[in-house]
């Protein structure tokens, strides 16, 4: 995958050498279920969450690793451009887990940033 992610306050870019298999995301429902008194359901639908999940950024340097965790230290938006799967591509805000940067266990030369990401509507 070719990634670009890009601070919406003009704060910076970074551009992870890939973002990492398997790439994961969700949508939380938000539909209210309502216990009938004499039985059943009555059900409220509501259009679900934007999708929420976790991204994990490869980097080949550990500066290039904590420089992607700096930018997301700033109050703003990202907005993730992904040209080889452009599915993938999203504006997001940091969500609550929030970032992680690890040293590759298996190789301990690369660096792996993981971002707990909330997508918002541009």
């Amino acid at each position: 995958m070719t990634a670009t992610i890009t601070a919406a306050n003009g704060a910076g870019t970074t551009t992870p050498v890939t973002v990492l298999s398997p790439y994961e995301t969700r949508w939380a429902g938000r539909n209210v279920i309502h216990q009938l008194t004499g039985g059943g359901i009555a059900v409220s639908l509501v259009t679900p969450m934007p999708r929420a999940g976790t991204l994990d950024l490869l980097y080949d340097s550990e500066a290039a690793a904590y420089a992607c965790a700096e930018l997301h230290k700033a109050e703003t938006a990202f907005t993730l451009t992904e040209t080889d799967r452009p599915a993938v591509s999203m504006t997001y805000v940091v969500g609550p887990g929030g970032v992680t940067v690890a040293l590759d266990p298996e190789t301990l030369v690369v660096f792996v940033v993981t971002i707990d990401y909330q997508e918002v509507m541009p």
